[in-house]
């Protein structure tokens, strides 16, 4: 019994250990080293969540959060009150799609962390994964005035703003964020767009430049400056970006937008229509994706298509759709 005890206080000493050492590498940014010694750890020590906790964050790092979410599921099995492993399954259910399981995390932990920035991120950012804007924005709100630091929720209550129509809210917002990381390419980009709506081109250029120079394939970098090409009549310097944009990232509705949107200006309306229609299927919000998507069919001789589409473009807020229409719909 005695040398049991003594074999099995070893073992969690030595876990202890490679734990220490894992949390080492995972601040030097040496990811899978770090997941190494935390499977140490629990190879030594089984029921110690920590090393599962920081397995799982190591693993988001390096982008794989489907092992990222195992792991995290298998700490709060060895806790169910290890309320910061709760917090990190929330946010990387939310990524990858889990809405439920990260719907079910948060509610468990409200009164836990009603004072946390990072909470109110999270929640916001679930909130608008469900098609919530006045609760995201709230739950942004609230993550700023817990922290003014806070980029993510910046650049998040930003995009709100953008959406809204509310461009010198956004503007700060992103400028803000900037401040505290100049490096932030969210920032940077959503700066761009709120340029080239208050007819700031250049002024556009100059953050897509930014944000491509720190980071070379940013697909969100690389459709935007793409579309200030389009916009400013440089539509064949345009295209590289378009499709090294679309290399990156074949889902973004706006990347095949502006492609349509290029195909379209160069006259070819039936490649114009096969990019705008895989964005329409996409179903994401896009803007001005049905104004666009009726004029290519309306300049293929399909006027009852093009209807179609502006007429739905209405509902969903399309302006350019609602002056389209009223043109050349009955």
């Amino acid at each position: 019994m005695l040398a049991g005890t003594a074999c099995s206080n070893q073992d969690k000493a030595d876990a202890s250990n490679f734990f220490l050492k894992g949390n080492t590498q995972f601040a030097d940014r040496n990811y899978k080293e770090a997941i190494r010694y935390y499977e140490e750890a629990i190879g030594k020590y089984p029921d110690f969540p920590d090393p599962y906790l920081n397995k799982g964050l190591a693993l988001l790092q390096l982008e794989k959060p489907g092992d990222a979410l195992t792991a995290l599921s298998t700490a709060l099995e060895k806790d169910n009150g290890f309320h910061e492993a709760r917090l990190a399954r929330a946010e990387t259910a939310l990524r990858i799609g889990r809405l439920t399981m990260a719907g079910k995390d948060l509610d468990l932990l409200t009164s836990i962390y009603k004072d946390s920035t990072h909470y109110h991120l999270v929640k916001g950012n679930l909130e608008m994964s469900l098609g919530n804007p006045s609760a995201a924005m709230a739950a942004y709100d609230r993550a700023v005035i817990l922290s003014d630091r806070n980029v993510e929720a910046l650049v998040n209550r930003g995009v709100l703003f953008f959406q809204e129509q509310h461009y010198e809210l956004a503007r700060s917002d992103f400028q803000k964020a900037l401040q505290l990381n100049p490096s932030q390419k969210e920032a940077l980009n959503n700066l761009g767009l709120v340029a080239m709506k208050m007819n700031g081109l250049e002024e556009a250029a100059g953050y897509f430049d930014r944000a491509l120079n720190i980071s070379p394939d940013d697909p969100y970098a690389l459709n935007n400056k793409g579309y200030y090409l389009l916009e400013t009549g440089k539509a064949g310097e345009a295209l590289p970006y378009l499709e090294k944009s679309l290399l990156h990232q074949p889902d973004n509705g706006y990347v095949l937008r502006n492609l349509g949107l290029y195909y379209s200006r160069k006259g070819d309306y039936k490649q114009a229509i096969t990019y705008f229609d895989q964005a329409i299927a996409l179903s994401q919000p896009v803007d001005l994706l049905y104004g666009y998507a009726g004029e290519a069919y309306f300049s293929s001789s399909d006027p009852g298509k093009a209807c179609q589409l502006w007429k739905q473009g209405i509902v969903l807020g399309d302006s350019l759709s609602k002056g389209l229409a009223a043109r050349h719909c009955p």
